[in-house]
Parts: structure tokens; sequence; C-alpha cells
């Protein structure tokens, strides 16, 4: 009889333990998506960053804006909504590894460029 219940102690105690090491695991998991996420998304909102500043760039030098701006960090895709006489109005795209981002940017070219509206969609 002494033996049966130590048996059944040992067998509780290991499923004790094995459920606290699964849940253990499954947090240590968790964290790891939840940061390599949060890596991700500010690694493509600073491709969106560094596509901005390309494209003012590509605007202020040669008054025109590639379909594609290419940076060290990757591309965008451009999307001119309206160009008259000195306003712009454009959006810029990227996919990255993570959901897309897109910023609005509306701007007047004269001696220098000011920004007149800077909206992240």
């Amino acid at each position: 009889m002494k033996g049966v219940a130590a048996l059944i102690t040992v067998i509780i105690l290991g499923a004790i333990l094995t459920l606290i090491g699964i849940s253990m695991t499954l947090t240590s998991i968790n964290e790891g998506q939840m940061t390599l996420s949060d890596s991700k998304q500010k690694k493509n909102q600073s491709l969106l960053d560094s596509c901005a500043e390309q494209s003012l760039y590509q605007i202020n030098i040669a008054n025109t804006l590639p379909p594609v701006v290419t940076t060290s960090e990757g591309n965008c895709d451009s999307v001119v909504n309206s160009q008259v006489g000195t306003s712009w109005d454009f959006n810029l795209n990227t996919t990255g590894e993570m959901s897309p981002l897109t910023v609005n940017i509306v701007l007047n070219r004269g001696t220098s460029i000011s920004i007149s509206s800077w909206t992240d969609q």
C-alpha cells in the first residue's frame, strides 16, 4: 500500500512539474514572438521614414518623384495624388515584413520645402 501511495505521489508531482514546464515554455515563445514583431514593426517604420526623407530630397533636387523610392533600407512605392505648380500631395507605401505602412505628405516646394501635412495612415 505504501508503494502505491508513493507511486501516485510521484506521478502527480511529475504531472505538475510537466505542466509548469510547458507553461513556461509557451510563455517564453509568446514573449519571443512579441519581441520579434516589435522589431519588425520598428524596421518597417524606419524604412518608411527613410523613404520619406529620400522622396523629399528627390522633390527638392529634381522636382520629380519616381514611382519607387529606393533607400539603403529598402524600397517604397510612391503615388502622386496631385502636383500643381509648387504644391505636392503624395503617398508613400511600404509592405516590409509586417503590415503595410502608408504616409501621406502634402508640401509646397519653393526655394525650400514647406511641409503642410504629414499623416500616417
